[in-house]
């Protein structure tokens, strides 16, 4: 089903696809209803997570929103605390990778251990904690897991991002609001050889911005399923 979003939105833009890849492409590529910009697959150097390299991440545990969109991978955080029960049916259903979130500032110590290695059991490309996560914890996560550990960060204070570096992060996720591109730039220039990713923003030029940063891979908010059905009512509220 086409649905057409507000113009505003960087999700009603459709990928073109080819005449080649139409007409001989044995596994034809088809256009999701919530497709990610092609500025993200041709400009971004990817994040390496085991055999596959990922440049788009889309924020989400909707099940129908993660099945109409064509992102790399998924980013499977939520205010609550980790559930097996969720981190399971994501990783079954959704076909590509899992990065599963297992501690904040509410979820730490002992479970966020035990969620980690249940999320590297079932098959997670990675975990992920948030900003106030303890490297204490973190280290003790290192010493239980093989997969990639991902923190959110919001700063670009070196001695913040060393201490998490020799925790045992592997990859920054960038989430600074209004100041995404800026921190990203800062911890590239700081340590160039480690892996970054940023939260995508609301536009196109936030992507870009982040991108031209040093960003690896973007992680995209969907539309909410409310935002949605008001896009489609309007539509059969004006033709009926």
């Amino acid at each position: 089903m086409e649905i057409n979003l507000i113009s505003e939105s960087f999700w009603g833009n459709k990928k073109k696809i080819s005449l080649w890849d139409r007409l001989f492409r044995r596994s034809k590529t088809v256009n999701k209803a919530l497709s990610t910009p092609e500025l993200i697959s041709k400009n971004c150097r990817g994040l390496q997570l085991g055999n596959e390299k990922l440049k788009s991440f889309l924020f989400s545990t909707d099940m129908a929103l993660i099945e109409n969109n064509d992102s790399d991978a998924i980013l499977a955080v939520y205010p609550f605390p980790p559930s097996p029960k969720i981190i399971k049916t994501l990783i079954d259903f959704a076909g590509k990778p899992i990065v599963c979130g297992v501690g904040g500032g509410t979820t730490k110590g002992k479970k966020s251990v035990e969620m980690a290695i249940y999320a590297e059991e079932a098959g997670a490309a990675g975990i992920i904690v948030n900003i106030p996560f303890e490297n204490k914890d973190i280290k003790k996560i290192r010493e239980k897991i093989a997969i990639p550990i991902v923190a959110t960060v919001a700063s670009s204070d070196y001695n913040f991002l060393k201490g998490k570096i020799d925790a045992g992060v592997n990859i920054f996720h960038v989430s600074g609001g209004a100041h995404t591109a800026k921190i990203v730039k800062e911890i590239t220039a700081k340590f160039p050889d480690f892996p970054v990713m940023a939260t995508g923003g609301k536009s196109l030029h936030n992507i870009e911005e982040s991108i031209n940063s040093g960003s690896r891979a973007i992680v995209l908010s969907p539309p909410s399923n409310k935002d949605l059905f008001k896009t489609i009512m309007n539509k059969y509220r004006r033709a009926f």
